[in-house]
């Protein structure tokens, strides 16, 4: 159940990212720029669940905290920042 909270919640984060990505026009000196902000974002909100979930549930978690949906999140990241250009960018 925990863990597809956390599935679904780097999906969230990943669509946000996107968005805010094309918003500030992070890719505008070179996509690397927005590659690394994205990732950033992604390790820190791993600390961050780190340090609000219970030990109990991050040791039956396991690695699975930190890779559970990681490649949702890139992937929705990539979609999102794409859509989110032709929409504003081709207006």
């Amino acid at each position: 159940m925990l863990e597809d909270k956390l599935y679904w919640g780097r999906f969230l984060g990943g669509i946000v990212m996107g968005f805010l990505t094309e918003f500030f026009k992070l890719y505008k000196p070179t996509i690397f720029l927005g590659i690394f902000i994205a990732a950033l974002a992604y390790i820190i909100s791993t600390i961050i669940l780190r340090m609000a979930i219970p030990l109990d549930a991050r040791e039956k978690l396991g690695k699975k905290l930190y890779i559970s949906g990681a490649g949702t999140y890139a992937v929705t990241w990539l979609v999102t920042l794409i859509i989110c250009f032709n929409i504003f960018e081709a207006a």
